[in-house]
């Protein structure tokens, strides 16, 4: 039913009508149309809500801006009734939707977050995946089960998991020390809704009085409470140096872990502190050759009966019997073992390698000296856990291996106190194909790109990796004015590498390879360039050191040699009369040959690839590199021949010298199970000198896009206060010193989408005053100001594979402006002011 009402007689209007059919799923629905030739309103009849006072409002702003207005009317009633669904529309009669939950406790002691983990039973959050959800009935059409299946159904109160809750969160209070808490929950229901107040009394927590350890023998005791032994750490009895924990070079066996009781008087009588404690004990002792003193084996006596809720504290082991020290007997390695069908495995052949048996149970897929590299458990020795662990993890950062187990077993032996050490090894996948074909589009230039990449990871049954890499690309360029660039581009390359799993310097390798993961790659690249104007021509040959300690939270790159040439071996007469003399020296420079010779290094500190569960996620990078300082070296004294620029050269082309280093800091915080922040700090710096007057284009630094200060295009900020008036090309945009900052809000609103908002700043500034960079300079007194900063939304999309980001950025303050006017946020030109970014993964 509809009415006609005059336009300029809305806000008189308003129906009621309960048996309203538009969208059944909601309270309400609007809709309104203008005819402004009839200057009349159609309005259908309205069910009453709370939000009609809001939509007399809209009426009201909309009714008198004509067809200007439609569009937003509309817009602002869909969204509006979209976000008024009734989400308790299809709870069944007699039940509630868990709409709230809270936790109250007496004192800020326990972080309520903690006692969330708890909880076993969480209204829906965001509501927008209920929303969605409850947007259709629930019928059998593949439309609407898609449209459920994307949304979250919504979590119906239940009474048994609210038990659950209140049970398992009484026991967590006692197992911090609150024997005496108190918990329970308060219910609040309204229209098919509930919201559950959880309220905890905490009571005075228990604390640890006095604490002992009282082992079988003064040994355990001496080992437990962390007291040194003297002299040198070799083992007297036989223990192999190469399972020393603590290193090789006379320190004493316990420097790693020489720590005492972590258990004070006064502590809190917290059973996670207690389960630490335990586990710091039955570390030191089965690293010392107490194989059979393990967690579950040790055990606390307490007496609580005190006042002022103390506890007497004693840890004991449950059966003193098992206080042995045990050593290794034989150590035996299968290879080729089928965990699968381990009872048909078959020894075809063996060998004995450093004193360790290795027997085939097929093809040897892992040479025998291989193998016994990586193990660190020697028979004589003392049995100690952490050799064992770092043993599986040399064989599990192996590409040739797919699998490692390892286990001791007591052998048949007159001396019940040795043990017999098995490992077990089943090969990987060997070879390795990928294929990918892409659209490109760069500045604007469609194209189309493919690569091939083709892995061996056992190239010589060593655990070597050998890749290559096959790449090609052809673009459709438009000819800009003045460019003298044609119009089809076109490249291709090869780039071979080839990996082994040890470091190959003398002595350096003996030391890493039994604390560290190690790697020396090998790699060579070539490619070629080719434009109507111009061919140009990289090749690149790098010998490279890589080496991560345990859980890879510390990772060390080496690059002793990394080579760079770029020839451009034919010009066209037109493009090389527009070098010489259309355009400035540093595009001029871009198009020279350029050859480099230098070294790096790079350290990667991380809490990320631990495999732990934290809040807080850290990563540190720091890259230092330099070239053409041992090359300059050696011409200085031969009096190598110098070009007319007085650069001397290398099979006739200069050579770039220079230093350049970096460090980064990202850091992630997780806030709730839905959102977190994260931030970005980098600062890099890189200075030519000697053979140089610049630095090479390519190691110059950039600012603006995607990872970067968003707002701006990629390549395309500073350097410093440099506008695009001064300057239209990426050439001109780089720079020698780089600072940027970022922060980053997500909310995870579905399980597969997590919008975001964000904030960037920084720039990028030259260290010398270049004539083609006004403005580039960097000064103290006033880089402050030339900081650009760009905000903006942005939408990650979880597809499992990988992670599809679209940013949307603006300019807040523009440091190419006038003085005066950098302020641009929300101002004219803002279409000019925003780029959009679709990438892959998030920024940082």
């Amino acid at each position: 039913m509809y009415k006609i009402i005059p336009r300029n007689k809305v806000l008189s209007v308003f129906l009621f009508n309960q048996n309203t059919v538009f969208f059944p799923h909601c309270q309400f629905f609007i809709a309104a149309y203008f005819l402004n030739h009839h200057r009349i309103l159609f309005i259908p009849e309205l069910p009453a809500c709370e939000y009609g006072l809001l939509f007399f409002v809209l009426f009201r702003i909309f009714a008198v801006m004509g067809r200007t207005g439609t569009k937003y009317l509309f817009s602002g009633f869909v969204l509006l009734a979209f976000f008024a669904c009734n989400t308790a529309r299809y709870i069944p009669e007699g039940q509630y939707l868990l709409d709230k939950i809270s936790i109250e406790t007496d004192s800020d002691a326990i972080p309520k977050t903690a006692l969330l983990e708890f909880v076993r039973q969480k209204p829906n959050d965001p509501k927008l995946g209920l929303m969605i959800y409850n947007w259709v009935d629930n019928d059998s059409s593949w439309f609407k089960k898609m449209i459920r299946k994307t949304g979250n159904p919504p979590v119906i109160f239940s009474q048994s998991l609210l038990n659950q809750s209140l049970n398992e969160m009484a026991i967590e209070m006692k197992n911090r020390g609150y024997l005496n808490a108190r918990v329970h929950a308060r219910l609040d229901t309204a229209d098919k809704k509930i919201s559950v107040d959880y309220h905890i009394h905490e009571g005075s927590p228990y604390r640890i009085r006095n604490y002992e350890i009282s082992l079988p023998n003064g040994d355990m005791n001496s080992l437990a409470n962390g007291i040194r032994r003297t002299g040198n750490s070799s083992d007297s009895t036989g223990f192999s140096r190469r399972q020393n924990p603590a290193g090789r070079f006379g320190r004493n066996i316990f420097s790693r872990e020489n720590r005492g009781t972590i258990l004070k008087p006064g502590t809190i009588f917290n059973m996670s502190t207690l389960e630490q404690e335990m586990l710091r004990v039955s570390n030191r002792l089965r690293n010392s050759g107490y194989y059979l003193s393990t967690v579950d084996n040790l055990h606390y006596l307490a007496d609580t009966a005190l006042q002022s809720n103390g506890v007497n504290l004693t840890l004991i082991l449950k059966d003193t019997t098992l206080s042995k020290v045990y050593r290794i007997g034989k150590v035996k390695v299968f290879s080729g073992f089928d965990f699968v069908n381990g009872e048909n495995y078959v020894v075809v052949d063996s060998v004995t390698q450093n004193g360790i048996d290795i027997y085939y149970g097929g093809f040897r897929f892992l040479r025998p000296k291989v193998i016994a590299d990586k193990i660190l458990v020697r028979s004589g020795g003392l049995f100690r856990e952490r050799a064992a662990e770092s043993t599986l993890n040399l064989f599990r950062a192996l590409n040739s291996v797919g699998r490692a187990d390892l286990k001791f077993k007591e052998g048949n032996y007159s001396d019940s106190t040795l043990l017999d050490c098995e490992i077990y090894l089943a090969p990987g996948d060997t070879h390795s194909n990928q294929t990918s074909l892409n659209g490109t589009n760069k500045a604007g230039d469609l194209g189309i790109s493919a690569e091939i990449n083709y892995g061996n990871q056992n190239l010589f049954n060593g655990s070597e990796q050998f890749n290559i890499r096959l790449n090609g690309a052809y673009e459709f360029v438009d000819e800009k004015e003045g460019d003298a660039l044609g119009h089809d581009f076109y490249e291709f390359g090869i780039t071979p590498s080839l990996t082994f799993p040890a470091i190959h310097l003398p002595f350096i390798n003996n030391y890493i390879k039994d604390r560290y993961n190690s790697q020396t790659q090998y790699g060579l690249g070539f490619n070629i360039q080719k434009r109507p104007q111009y061919t140009r021509n990289f090749f690149n040959f790098n010998w490279q050191f890589r080496w991560s300690g345990r859980n890879n939270i510390l990772t060390h790159t080496v690059n002793l040699l990394n080579i760079n040439y770029v020839a451009m071996p034919w010009k066209s007469e037109r493009f090389q009369d527009y070098l010489d003399n259309r355009v400035d020296s540093l595009t001029r420079y871009s198009y020279e040959n350029i050859f480099t010779a230098g070294s790096g290094y790079n350290l990667i500190y991380t809490n990320a690839s631990s495999g732990q569960f934290r809040r807080r996620l850290y990563t540190v990078r720091f890259n230092l590199e330099s070239s053409g300082n041992v090359l300059n070296g050696i011409f200085s004294l031969t009096k190598a021949h110098r070009d007319g620029s007085g650069r001397r050269e290398i099979f006739g082309n200069p050579f770039a010298q220079y230093l350049k280093g970096d460090i980064d800091y990202s850091e992630t915080v997780r806030l709730s199970g839905k959102d977190g922040v994260a931030f970005h700090a980098a600062l890099g710096t890189a200075y030519s000198y000697g053979n140089s007057s610049i630095m090479p284009f390519e190691k110059r630094y950039y600012a603006g896009g995607p990872n970067s200060v968003r707002g701006w295009q990629t390549r395309y900020l500073g350097p410093g206060s440099l506008s695009r008036q001064d300057a239209n090309s990426m050439v001109f945009h780089v720079g020698d010193i780089s600072f940027i900052l970022s922060a980053e809000y997500r909310y995870k609103i579905l399980n597969w989408l997590e919008p975001a908002l964000f904030v960037d700043c920084g720039n990028i500034w030259t260290i010398k005053d270049y004539p083609n960079q006004p403005g580039g300079l960097f000064r103290w007194n006033s880089f402050y100001k030339e900081l650009a900063t760009g905000a903006g939304i942005g939408l990650r999309f979880d597809l499992s594979f990988l992670i599809l980001r679209l940013d949307a950025g603006t300019r807040v303050y523009d440091p190419a402006k006038p003085a005066g006017s950098r302020y641009v946020f929300l101002k004219k030109n803002f279409r000019n002011n925003s780029a959009v970014y679709v990438a892959i993964g998030y920024p940082f």
